[in-house]
């Protein structure tokens, strides 16, 4: 009798949300209501085992006051050069933008 082999659960694009919602200082449970979701749903998808929508990451961008591209690509627990560089060029103007 074969056995059935156990599959790893799937792993969906890695985010920032948890990192984000932890330095708003807001429990999983005030982000999820703030977002307008179950917060089983949200840390399901801050551990990558359910995939996220552009409408949350809007929604979440809202509600930890950041941008959706901050969710993706920047981690705010972590200071230096690369969140402050990243902080400076949205906050040029398209001038200075083009340049840096």
């Amino acid at each position: 009798m074969a056995m059935k082999q156990q599959s790893k659960p799937r792993q969906f694009r890695r985010t920032h949300l948890r990192e984000w919602r932890k330095h708003r200082r807001l429990t999983q449970e005030q982000a999820a209501e703030r977002i307008g979701i179950d917060y089983t749903t949200l840390g399901r998808i801050e551990r990558g085992l359910v995939p996220y929508s552009q409408g949350l990451l809007e929604a979440a961008a809202s509600a930890y006051d950041c941008e959706p591209w901050d969710l993706l690509n920047v981690d705010p627990s972590k200071e230096g050069e690369v969140v402050d560089l990243t902080r400076l060029l949205k906050e040029a103007d398209p001038s200075d933008r083009q340049a840096i």
